[in-house]
């Protein structure tokens, strides 16, 4: 191939501390002209300017929160499933448990972030779907493809999404309140609720919700029988004050719950029983003072504690971990004219475990960040971000970035984009299995301790196309270079005693070793279309759908455990059609992949992925009081696929639902 070039205290003092939030809003982003509100350019805020979706020079999906009740899904990360080039592979739905993917990444390499915020767990990217926020508090969902290390610093390497919250936004709303919620009840004991409410009154803006999903569960297809059952419990609540003209604060408490059967998630082995509850407690608080219309400075902190108890068999040790994580972020944005903003911060934050599996480690990781973004000529936006970011585990890494974007007459936007990116090893790829109990099954995956981190160079060239302002065409040519990729790779029980010098492995035994891999690189095509029409008065049609290539070449061909399941050809889509007196909803994945089986045995369960599938989703809503009350049927897997993600973990067949949905304003 060639080579392209403490809580409660953080909680109560954060909203004693929140600058006039549309003002500084206003400050920030440049004016909408008229051609950029005839392609229909929205604000995205994970570029720390605040930029038009076009002037970022990066291939962007903004999903707005208003929306989120028309998909066919009961969770956020079943929603990110129908998006238009991302691949998200699954344990269960209903938010059980999701790996999220970019560009050919592994879900490691994928940065969540809430308000700018890191969202991802430091002991392993498996919980990267655990979102602590309600639907009723989300502003809008960002997704920005390709690398976003110069902006965050690690993890961004094949992508990263960003959820804005309406108390922490720099947005005006009028004041007003809103009450929303959907119930449903279905088959195999289901019971779901997404509830929530926002309100604005004189500077004050609180909003709160919960996601409860609740299951029986459908039997499995496997020794020992066992139901894919699950109890998952989402609480947040938000608040927001402006003090004054200028000075303003936010805060934040969600609470995460989990308690799902887990039975050949991570295994195919015939012993496989496993349970797995996790837990999250975040706190995040924010102070934002607008200097003038010119300048304004942001400071943010989270603090989080998570915890992960996964047994495998009911008679094992139970693997027990706790982890801590605190990071602190402060940034000023400053427009110096018309055609030049800049922003200016740093970061710091440690990631921590305590755990009777892995050990108990702790990691301290800082950053200075400088974003600019220049408007030289009409039409044409240039963003420039630079990093210094120092990590124990890898030194200090000077990392770049260069997006450009150019307006060509009234519909086309040409954009392209290069940059780096880098990954630390998280914990589990270090250490998994380095002081578990009694000896490690075979099967297991074991960490590495000596791991160097991911580094990459990524290039990619695109352009937007609006023939029409009700149709979009989108397309994106990406490349991704990349030394010292981790993955698991097949090895022996000797090999990984020499590698890693852990007591506990069986010498005859077969497991799955965390390795840097020698290159990797990635290179595909992304392509959408998507539409908003008013097809008649009262009619509207939404919708778009993607299709994805991807090519993977690994340096002497090392088959590796999560690399070898991205989609080499993804299809993704999403259509609702709504009236005054009806809404249609209906959603799809077509994954084309590289097959695998393994071979029973007393052992080893019986275990496919097969070479393609596709799974669609539909949703039913039909007017009992207009624009209040719905009656709400709904499909998760429409035409019962029999499928797998990964492989091993059976994916639920056809579950059907029905409930209401209500929606109050005032």
């Amino acid at each position: 191939m060639l080579r392209f070039l403490p809580a409660a205290v953080l909680f109560s003092t954060s909203l004693l501390a929140l600058p006039n939030a549309a003002q500084a809003q206003r400050a920030t982003v440049p004016a909408d002209t008229a051609r950029q509100r005839a392609l229909g350019e929205v604000t995205v805020y994970a570029t720390r300017l605040g930029q038009l979706a076009g002037q970022t020079g990066r291939y962007v999906t903004v999903v707005p929160g208003s929306t989120l009740s028309h998909y066919p899904v009961t969770s956020l990360d079943d929603l990110l499933r129908l998006l238009p080039a991302m691949e998200v592979q699954s344990r269960g739905n209903f938010g059980t448990q999701a790996d999220i993917t970019l560009r050919g990444s592994t879900f490691n390499q994928v940065l969540i972030l809430l308000d700018g915020m890191r969202l991802n767990d430091p002991l392993t990217g498996h919980f990267a779907g655990y979102f602590p926020i309600t639907p009723a508090e989300i502003e809008q969902i960002e997704v920005v493809r390709g690398p976003g290390a110069a902006l965050y610093g690690p993890d961004a390497v094949g992508g990263f999404i960003n959820i804005v919250t309406k108390t922490f936004a720099a947005t005006h709303r009028p004041d007003g309140t809103e009450l929303a919620g959907t119930f449903l009840a279905g088959e195999y004991g289901l019971k779901s609720t997404n509830a929530g409410f926002y309100g604005q009154d004189k500077g004050l803006r609180l909003a709160g919700g919960i996601l409860n999903n609740t299951a029986s569960g459908q039997l499995l297809d496997l020794p020992g029988g066992g139901r894919n059952n699950f109890k998952l419990n989402t609480y947040s609540l938000s608040g927001a004050y402006q003090l004054s003209e200028k000075f303003s604060a936010a805060a934040r408490a969600s609470f995460d719950r989990r308690d799902y059967n887990a039975q050949n998630f991570y295994t195919t082995a015939t012993a496989d029983r496993a349970r797995e509850t996790t837990s999250r407690d975040w706190y995040q608080g924010q102070l934002r003072y607008e200097w003038n219309e010119r300048a304004r400075t942001e400071l943010q902190i989270v603090g989080t504690a998570s915890t992960d108890y996964y047994v495998y068999t009911p008679t094992s040790v139970a693997s027990d971990h706790l982890m801590h994580y605190l990071n602190v972020q402060g940034q000023h944005q400053l427009q110096v004219s018309d055609h030049v903003r800049l922003t200016l911060g740093g970061q710091a934050d440690r990631r921590a475990v305590l755990s009777n599996d892995r050990g108990d480690h702790a990691v301290w990781h800082t950053g200075a960040f400088a974003v600019a973004g220049l408007a030289p000529t009409a039409g044409l936006n240039v963003t420039a971000a630079l990093r210094l970011d120092h990590d124990q585990n890898y030194g200090t890494e000077v990392v770049p970035q260069l997006n450009a974007s150019q307006l060509v007459g009234e519909k086309l936007t040409v954009r392209g984009a290069v940059g780096r990116g880098i990954r630390a090893p998280n914990f589990t790829e270090q250490y998994n299995s380095a002081i578990r109990p009694g000896i490690v099954p075979s099967g297991f995956n074991v960490g590495s301790p000596a791991l160097s981190a991911e580094r990459t160079w990524n290039y990619e060239a695109g352009l937007d196309y609006q023939p029409w302002q009700a149709l979009t065409l989108r397309g994106t040519y990406f490349n991704r270079y990349g030394r010292n990729l981790i993955d698991y790779v097949a090895a022996t029980g000797s090999q990984v005693i020499e590698t890693t010098g852990f007591t506990n492995i069986n010498p005859s035994g077969s497991y799955r070793l965390a390795e840097n891999l020698f290159a990797v690189t990635t290179q595909g095509l992304e392509t959408e279309l998507s539409s908003r029409a008013q097809l008649a008065p009262g009619l509207r049609l939404d919708g778009s759908v993607g299709y994805t290539w991807v090519h993977l070449g690994v340096e002497g061909d090392v088959q590796s455990q999560y690399l070898s399941n991205v989609a080499r050809q993804l299809v993704t889509g999403n259509v609702s059609v709504t009236h005054r007196r009806f809404a249609l909803a209906f959603g799809g994945v077509y994954k084309q992949r590289a097959g695998q089986q393994t071979v029973a045995s007393a052992s080893t369960n019986f275990a496919e992925l097969t070479p393609s599938y596709a799974v669609f989703n539909a949703r039913l809503d039909l007017t009992l009081v207009p624009e209040r009350v719905w009656l709400v049927g709904q499909a998760q897997n429409l035409f019962n696929a029999h499928y797998s993600d990964l492989l091993g973990a059976q994916m639920p067949t056809r579950w059907l639902m029905a409930g209401v949905r209500v929606a109050l304003r005032k």
